[in-house]
């Protein structure tokens, strides 16, 4: 009998979804199996509780049948008592100091405690994993109705509309999942445990620096922990999982979202300098516009200039299913890459990048509805975007295509990749005026730029009038013609690494006979050091036991490699000096004779010896480094090496040179005896490739012009400008 009546209930309750906005659950809730009652129990709860509640779970389970967890991680109920333990540690250290006096905290004396907790952790009962059901066949009609009471809560305190504000909080407050993480705690579990934090804050903004300090101190706290397989959302308080991005922002988003902060994950499919992915979350500033951050430990925008401002492509992963996405239109047999066979994205590249609507001629038949874009990622393009075919017009329509980016144009034959147009760039010598900015703008331009390719040249595709601030730039090769070229590097200077050296600008240099006391200053480094061995002479008529360059300020020194130089070493053990960078063939040689004294390195903090122990690819991370000699020494010279990625052309290995000509060629193998290659008679193209094939694995394709190399995507077109 009560079966008969729920049934009768559900039967009155799905047409009542038509009396707000159609979804369809029962598609759902057909796949549900045992557990549709569950789904059910869902529905008839939120039936009458009006309609933001009543839409909120219809769309919940209406999207249900796309998600579900990649595994279930079954965890010891000790986990839950370990992590409480040192969350209370926490709040005893942290509680009554400011984020800036946290972050500052050494806590030297806390060590063997932390020791401790590590042995502790050690015990536990490892980790076990096992294959999960899809949402709909597993999630708890109490689970649910959790989650979205608590969103519910979120809604009233805002002052939320429904005709404003409910597609922003489908997805950025009510979902109960990111992307596919196993839900391993309800919506109420995870306020509880982090609204001590979060709830300080007085902004989205200081909330994250909250956020941002306990996950640091939490793993500062769990530095000796080894966990021997992922602990869900505790994955955030040991330092083991902290570059898995994904995993971080997928825990990040529940988090954030359950204490009230609107969240969503976005991803770029590959770094225009890089050949990987990269995942983020995004929140609202005090403005409304949305800001990037790589949780938990950036803020709003905080790691835009450094990293994420050079994304590809990027997408944002929904809860909803989105009707524009190659899963809905690609044809019935069409092959879809396995990034994109997904309804769950949404383009949101406009927000990162100038962009615009590129419509490409498409030559030949093909039966596909699609077309895509790659991206250079080595020997093989990496495919990021999507453009529909338009057949009546025998184009491709890309939407969303950022300037001044690389695309290699191609679609498939069942799942054979073939190239459909030369790859191109559409390249802006400077910003556009009728296009927004980057992190300006929450949704599309009504009317976005729109151009189209003729004979090579960009025409706007209202008008078709030319648009001279665009170049429309392809790759080409003519290998009857014939150029030289002279390299230095192959990848370019970093971002990152250029600010480490940047650190140096200010560093003193000293010397003294007490190793903490009486330095005579010899040396101020005034400009910011070069990539690359480098040598400093100064005045210096005494002789000292102790030498040491200091950062400004506290910072790191960050020194890959560095020599004391004298004429008379005065009875310490001395080596010949590593010979300075030969950057041309006309370079003429230091022959001074000079002596490299060697000494022992002062315990000065992180690994200080690493800065004599001759490899390039470690670094002194202590704040000052230095050198005890056995006799007191005058010093009037140092060599050093700023911390580098090792990027430029290392003596002693191999590189070989390629040239894009519909596909990559190989040219010739040099061998480096010095820091420059000189190839000769190479074919005349728009790319070229170096690789070096005895170590390193970071390479760019760059443009020859003038005699200088220009990498793809990081240094301005001098021809473009």
């Amino acid at each position: 009998m009560k079966d008969y009546i729920l049934f009768f209930l559900i039967l009155l309750l799905l047409p009542s979804c038509n009396r707000f906005q159609t979804y369809d659950t029962e598609s759902t809730l057909a796949l549900a199996g045992e557990n549709r009652a569950e789904l059910e129990k869902v529905l008839v709860h939120f039936r009458d509780s009006g309609r933001v509640a009543y839409e909120s779970a219809c769309f919940l389970i209406e999207n249900m049948k796309y998600h579900a967890s990649k595994e279930k991680i079954n965890l010891d109920p000790q986990y839950a008592d370990y992590f409480g333990h040192t969350d209370s540690l926490y709040h005893a250290l942290f509680d009554n100091i400011t984020t800036g006096k946290a972050k500052e905290f050494k806590g030297k004396e806390y060590d063997s405690l932390r020791k401790a907790l590590g042995k502790e952790f050690s015990l536990l009962p490892e980790p076990d994993t096992s294959e999960p059901m899809p949402d709909a066949q597993s999630l708890s009609a109490e689970y649910l109705i959790d989650n979205i009471e608590k969103a519910l809560a979120v809604w009233r305190e805002n002052g939320y509309e429904y005709n404003k504000d409910f597609d922003f909080f489908k997805e950025f407050i009510l979902p109960y999942r990111a992307t596919n993480e196993y839900p391993d705690m309800s919506r109420t579990d995870i306020y509880h445990r982090f609204h001590a934090i979060l709830g300080k804050g007085s902004s989205i903004y200081e909330q994250l620096e909250y956020y941002k300090t306990y996950v640091d101190k939490s793993r500062w706290i769990n530095k000796y922990t080894k966990p021997k397989g992922h602990l869900g959302i505790y994955d955030l308080y040991v330092p083991k999982f902290k570059m898995d991005c994904h995993n971080m922002t997928n825990r990040s988003c529940n988090i954030l979202r359950a204490n009230g902060i609107p969240t969503v994950y976005e991803f770029t499919p590959l770094w225009q300098d890089r050949g990987n992915r990269h995942f983020w979350c995004v929140s609202p500033d005090t403005s409304g516009i949305l800001q990037p951050f790589t949780a938990p430990d950036n803020n709003l925008r905080e790691d835009w200039e450094s990293d994420i401002r050079y994304a590809g492509k990027v997408y944002r992963r929904t809860y909803g299913a989105q009707k524009d996405t190659p899963y809905f239109i690609a044809g019935e047999d069409e092959y879809i890459p396995g990034l994109f066979d997904t309804p769950l994205l949404s383009d949101q590249t406009f927000r990162y990048h100038q962009t615009v609507t590129l419509r490409l001629p498409l030559n030949g038949k093909t039966y596909n509805n699609l077309a895509y874009l790659c991206m250079w990622a080595g020997s093989e393009p990496a495919i990021v975007g999507w453009g529909k075919i338009d057949r009546k017009r025998n184009e491709i329509v890309y939407e969303q295509v950022p300037l001044n980016t690389l695309f290699f144009p191609v679609l498939f034959d069942e799942e054979t990749m073939l190239d459909i147009a030369r790859p191109f760039i559409i390249y802006a010598g400077t910003t556009l005026e009728d296009i927004p900015l980057p992190l300006t703008a929450n949704t599309p331009p009504h009317s976005p730029k729109d151009i189209s390719i003729e004979n090579g040249n960009i025409i706007d595709s209202d008008t078709r009038k030319a648009i001279k601030e665009l170049r429309y730039i392809t790759l080409e090769c003519d290998t009857t013609q014939h150029t030289d070229l002279h390299l230095l590097r192959k990848y370019p200077d970093k971002r990152r690494m250029r600010a480490f050296r940047e650190q140096l600008k200010g560093a003193v240099l000293v010397g003294s006979d007490d190793e903490r006391r009486s330095f005579d200053t010899l040396l101020t480094i005034k400009e910011t050091p070069q990539p690359y061995l480098q040598e400093y002479k100064f005045k210096n008529e005494k002789c000292y036991r102790f030498y040491r360059l200091s950062a400004p300020t506290g910072a790191s020194v960050n020194i890959s490699h560095m020599e004391f130089l004298t004429s008379s070493p005065k009875g310490n053990a001395f080596r010949s000096p590593t010979p300075l960078p030969v950057f041309h063939k006309d370079t003429v040689s230091d022959t001074e004779k000079m002596h490299r004294v060697e000494g022992r390195p002062l315990k000065t903090g992180s690994h200080p010896e690493y800065a004599f122990d001759n490899n390039m690819s470690t670094y002194a991370g202590s704040s000052s480094v230095g050198m005890e000699f056995r006799h007191p020494v005058q010093i009037d010279r140092i060599r050093l090496v700023p911390r580098n990625a090792n990027n430029m052309i290392v003596p002693g290995n191999s590189y070989l040179l390629m040239y894009y000509d519909n596909g990559w060629k190989e040219f010739k193998i040099l061998y480096a005896e010095h820091n420059y290659l000189d190839f000769k008679r190479v074919p005349k193209a728009t790319l070229y490739w170096l690789r070096n094939l005895t170590e390193g694995k970071e390479e760019l394709p760059f443009f020859y012009i003038d005699g200088k190399q220009y990498f793809l995507h990081t240094d301005k077109l001098p021809y473009c400008e």
